[in-house]
């Protein structure tokens, strides 16, 4: 536990602006509510709501509290990010504007699997990634891209259809 708050501690003084301080505070102090102990299960009930009514309804951040996210994560502008609580995100990730990464209703109406996604990637302002894809380590996702199938470790994509430059 005590690890964990000095992971937490160096990643809200590595985030930027004092909002995107506070998203991330919010959102860690919300999975406690994770936790087996039932006491740390009460005390976590409020950073529960908190995380619900200032990230989602204030900020519109939507990072629900189950959702599995690395220490090291940084949220520039933060601001419309929907993220789906089954996505699982690595450690030291950066997050713009606008993204968005879940799953989707396939043609059989079923829902898919959320994505996955290895250490250190990057996602540009308004990138989307969608279904049961797994993206590697150091992956850059341009601005506006929107990623459907899964994409190797170092890999940089933009544009739709995810053309990569590299």
């Amino acid at each position: 536990m005590l690890k964990n708050i000095g992971h937490v501690w160096c990643e809200i003084k590595a985030a930027g602006s004092i909002k995107a301080k506070l998203v991330i505070l919010l959102f860690r102090l919300s999975t406690i509510y994770q936790s087996s102990n039932a006491l740390l299960k009460i005390i976590s009930v409020p950073f529960v709501v908190l995380n619900k009514v200032i990230n989602e309804w204030l900020f519109c951040v939507e990072i629900p509290h189950r959702t599995q996210i690395g220490f090291g994560l940084k949220i520039y502008h933060p601001h419309c990010i929907v993220v789906n609580s089954d996505v699982i995100i690595g450690a030291n990730c950066i997050l713009r504007q606008g993204v968005t990464i879940g799953s989707v209703i396939n043609r059989e109406g079923h829902v898919t699997k959320s994505p996955v996604l290895g250490n250190q990637v990057e996602l540009g302002a308004n990138a989307i990634l969608l279904g049961d894809i797994t993206v590697g380590d150091n992956v850059k996702v341009g601005a506006g891209t929107v990623v459907t199938k899964s994409l190797a470790a170092g890999k940089v994509v933009v544009g739709y259809g995810t053309r990569e430059l590299n």
